[in-house]
């Protein structure tokens, strides 16, 4: 007879396994365990080999728990006697007391428990768990609890809009992309699907998040004062597109427009050396930008070359209906609110589906053009490695196959968009770059991965509208 733990016992005892041979067949030393002498024995692919290994068994164990809290919850809704047996008020206070965790973790155990524990009917018969899917990929642990909250959470909200088939063929690919695919590209691709599902949604949530806005001041009693900003999502957009243009050109990050080399891979790169952090060079930038506008209205150096993209339908621009997205913004905003903004200066609408500008010019120009590296940013999102998630305002249009040494043609094929660090850590390491069928993929060296697996870079997949003839979702390949 199988149990729920029997997934978790065989992983633990993989992990020792591996543990053991990264250490070079687990020789004993004299030091306690905890003296980290053993992980430094190890060689970086043993190092990495064991942390895949203990991650697995994080997984794990975390669905063991997701499956603990949700029944700990219905015991407490039901009034079993446990919260006198406790001394909690709630399932969640419990769950802190019982594993000295935070209140804000107490509640996403919680949460992905209900989501994902079996149903009962009203006559007493025991039904599937309402995400199915997330309750499958959770329990054999290739789903982590952040990313399945993720998922349901949004599902969740587009729920009362959205037909049984349309949430089931969400779920179902969100999942599949989560199982390979880090958080923070989970939560982002979850709110694109929540908003295909649930069109007329965008508007009220946009709303809500504009009432929510707000500048607080209080002074510290060191004596420094504390500013709290809210911003909704076009207010966000500009405040960044504004640090961002700011601190890209004190860092000299290459930005739209190339001056010298097209890659970007001269010598002479320089790093800003005056040792401020990054919150302080956006505290300058931001305080730069309210100096300036208190004192002339004369353009602002790196600011007159900034630009904020709109992306929405041709449909939707021209009916004002749907959602439109803002570059580096997750959260959507309504069609109606990108066609007053389309009216501002400085903005650019990214018409998917309209007419372009010709983008291939072969070997006749070395430099990418701007039409050619928005569109990059529309399939990249920036820097298109997986996990960098730096704005465009940081990344620079790079040859793929290199204009002087591989003859590679200035075109939109053959483009990249990537920051500086990337940049270089990719021909540093060897890493190669390919497009297929308009999706960046970064082949790693077999130093990294001796199988040299793909992995896919830029933008995560997104949803087709609602009602799209064919599959209700599909990737943007």
């Amino acid at each position: 007879m199988t149990t729920s733990t029997d997934l978790l016992v065989e992983s633990t005892a993989a992990l020792a396994d591996t543990y053991s041979h990264s250490l070079g067949g687990g020789v004993r030393t004299e030091e306690e365990p905890d003296a980290g002498v053993d992980v430094q024995r190890m060689t970086n692919a043993g190092l990495l080999a064991s942390m895949a290994a203990t991650f697995e068994v994080v997984r794990l164990a975390q669905a063991l728990l997701v499956r603990e809290a949700g029944e700990l919850n219905d015991r407490f809704e039901h009034d079993t006697g446990i919260a006198a047996q406790t001394g909690n008020r709630n399932a969640a206070a419990a769950l802190t007391d019982i594993g000295h965790i935070s209140m804000a973790e107490a509640g996403r155990l919680i949460r992905v428990g209900k989501a994902t524990k079996p149903r009962m009917s009203l006559i007493g018969e025991q039904l599937a768990p309402e995400y199915r899917e997330v309750a499958r990929a959770v329990n054999a642990g290739e789903l982590t609890v952040d990313s399945a909250l993720y998922i349901t959470a949004n599902l969740e909200q587009a729920a009362p809009r959205a037909t049984t088939a349309d949430l089931e063929m969400a779920e179902k690919e969100l999942v599949e992309f989560a199982v390979a695919n880090p958080v923070d590209s989970v939560r982002k691709l979850s709110i694109r699907y929540r908003d295909a599902l649930d069109v007329d949604g965008v508007e009220p949530r946009e709303e809500v998040l504009v009432s929510r806005r707000g500048l607080n001041r209080l002074v510290l009693p060191n004596g420094m004062k504390r500013y709290v900003l809210d911003a909704d999502p076009v207010s966000a957009a500009f405040l960044d597109t504004a640090i961002d243009g700011m601190t890209s050109a004190e860092l000299r990050k290459p930005r739209f427009e190339a001056k010298e080399d097209p890659d970007g891979c001269g010598d002479n790169h320089e790093i800003i050396g005056d040792g401020r952090t990054m919150p302080q060079l956006n505290f300058d930038a931001f305080v730069d930008i309210v100096r300036h506008a208190l004192s002339c209205k004369e353009g602002l150096g790196a600011l007159d070359h900034t630009t904020i993209i709109v992306r929405m339908t041709l449909e939707s621009l021209q009916s004002g209906l749907g959602e439109a997205q803002l570059d580096g913004i997750e959260q959507p905003i309504s069609a109606g609110t990108a066609r007053k903004m389309a009216a501002e200066a400085c903005l650019i609408p990214m018409v998917l589906g309209g007419k372009s500008e010709v983008l291939d010019f072969g070997l006749r120009k070395r430099l990418f053009t701007t039409a050619q590296k928005l569109a990059a940013i529309e399939r990249d999102g920036g820097c298109a490695t997986a996990g960098c998630n730096r704005p465009p305002s940081y990344a620079e249009g790079h040859h793929i196959r290199w204009y002087k040494a591989h003859d590679g043609p200035t075109n939109q094929a053959n483009c990249v968009m990537l920051c500086s660090a990337c940049h270089h850590r990719i021909h540093r390491e060897g890493w190669d770059v390919v497009v297929k069928d308009n999706v960046v993929y970064f082949i790693p060296p077999a130093s990294v991965d001796p199988r040299r697996t793909p992995r896919r870079g830029g933008r995560p997949p997104v949803p087709a509208p609602k009602g799209h003839d064919g599959p209700h979702y599909k990737r943007k390949v």
